[in-house]
C-alpha cells in the first residue's frame, strides 16, 4: 500500500477564514449566517428504561438532535459524523465551507454528545452500552432525515475519529448509502498507553461491578481552561474559539468516556479492521491520516485500508488528530482534497 502525501503548496478554491480575525469573522458572518438557512430538529430514538430514567435527577432529553443546511441546486448532501465529546456545532466552520462549495450538510449529535439523549447524570461523560447503537442512530438519520431532503442527489460522508470508526461500521453494513466517504484520523484502534487486551479487562472488571457508567480512571472532568498545546487541534485560534464555546454552555462540556463506551471502542475498532468486514466496503473512501496523532494508532488505519476495495490513504504531515482544524496552509489543501475526491463521484 502506497501512502500519499498531502501537497500543501497546490492551494485550494475555498478561502479560509483568517485565523487572526477568527472569532469575529465566526461570530459577526459564519453563524448568522447559517443562523437563517439552519433547519434543526429531533429524531426519536429508544428511550430510557423506567428504572434508569427514576435514577436521574431530571427527565431524560427526548431524541437526537440534528441539523440541515439545505440549498437549492446542490451538488449533493455531505453527512458528517464527528468524533468523541464533539458536537454539531463543532463543526459550524466546516459545514460553512461544504454548503460555500454547493454541498448541503447534515449533521446529528450522537447520543451522548451535544444536545441529544444523555443516558448517564454527569453532562462530561460520554456513555455508550453498544457501540452499535451509534451505527444504527446514524443510519436511522439517513434514511428518515437525509435522503428526504437529498432531492435524490448523491450522499458524501465526512467522519472524524469516533465517527470515522461509526462511518466504517456503517459503510461495511450498508455499503449503497454514500458515493464516496472521507474518514479523517479515524478510530479504528486507541493509543491507550497500555495493551489493548489490559484496557479491555479493566473496563470488564468495571462493568462487571455495576460500575460501567463511572468515569474511566484515566480521564477528568471538564477543564474550561485546556490549554492548545493539550488539544488535538493545530490551530490556535480555532482551538480557542470553541473552547470560548464550551465554556458558555454545558451541552458541549463532554470531555471523558465511561468504562461500558472504553469497552465498546475497544471492540469496535477490532471488529471494523477485521479482514471480513473491511472486504464488505464497497464505497470509494479517502483517509486521511494525521502525522502528530496521539490518540489513535496509524497501524490500525493503515491495516483497515489495505483491505478496503477502493481505498487511498493521505498522510497530513506536521498536524495532530484534528486535521480540520489546522491551520489555513493546511487546511486548505485538505479541502481542496476533499473537493476533488467528492467531485470524482
Amino acid at each position: 500500500m502506497k501512502t500519499e502525501i498531502l501537497n500543501i503548496e497546490q492551494g485550494s478554491r475555498a478561502v479560509c477564514l483568517d485565523e487572526a480575525h477568527l472569532e469575529e469573522l465566526m461570530d459577526g458572518q459564519v453563524e448568522p449566517f447559517l443562523e437563517k438557512i439552519r433547519k434543526w430538529g429531533r429524531m426519536k430514538t429508544e428511550r430510557l428504561s423506567m428504572q434508569e430514567a427514576e435514577k436521574m435527577e431530571e427527565a431524560p432529553r427526548d431524541g437526537l438532535y440534528y441539523e440541515l443546511y439545505p440549498q437549492e441546486n446542490a451538488k449533493g448532501t455531505i453527512v458528517i459524523s464527528f468524533g468523541f465529546t464533539e458536537s454539531c456545532l463543532k463543526y459550524h466552520e466546516l459545514i460553512f465551507y461544504f454548503y460555500a462549495q454547493g454541498y448541503q450538510v447534515a449533521v446529528m449529535d450522537h447520543r451522548g454528545h451535544g444536545k441529544s439523549v444523555r443516558e448517564v447524570e454527569d453532562m462530561t461523560i460520554v456513555h455508550i452500552d453498544l457501540f452499535t447503537r451509534y451505527v444504527k442512530d446514524l443510519h436511522r438519520f439517513v434514511q428518515t432525515v437525509v435522503k428526504p431532503m437529498s432531492m435524490k442527489k448523491p450522499l458524501y460522508l465526512y467522519a472524524h475519529s469516533m465517527g470515522g470508526c461509526i462511518g466504517a461500521f456503517y459503510l461495511e453494513q450498508y455499503p449503497k448509502d454514500f458515493k464516496a466517504a472521507v474518514l479523517n484520523a479515524p478510530m479504528l484502534g486507541l493509543k491507550l498507553g497500555c495493551p489493548a487486551w489490559a484496557a479491555r479487562i479493566i473496563c470488564d472488571m468495571k462493568v462487571a461491578k455495576g460500575e460501567g457508567k463511572e468515569r474511566l480512571f484515566v480521564q477528568s472532568e471538564f477543564n474550561p481552561e485546556e490549554p492548545f498545546e493539550h488539544s488535538s487541534a493545530s490551530s490556535k485560534a480555532r482551538h480557542d474559539y470553541y473552547q470560548k464555546k464550551r465554556r458558555e454552555n454545558e451541552d458541549y462540556q463532554t470531555c471523558s468516556a465511561s468504562y461500558y463506551w472504553g469497552k465498546e471502542a475497544i471492540n469496535a475498532g477490532k471488529f471494523v479492521i477485521s479482514p471480513i468486514q473491511a472486504a464488505k466496503v464497497q464505497t470509494p473512501l479517502l483517509l486521511f491520516q494525521a502525522q502528530n496523532d496521539v490518540l489513535v494508532k496509524a497501524a490500525a488505519q493503515e491495516k483497515f485500508i489495505s483491505r478496503v476495495k477502493d481505498g487511498r490513504l493521505v498522510l497530513v504531515e506536521g498536524v495532530r488528530h484534528e486535521i480540520y482544524r489546522a491551520p489555513n496552509e493546511v487546511l486548505g489543501p485538505y479541502l481542496e482534497e476533499i473537493f476533488r475526491f467528492y467531485e470524482r463521484y
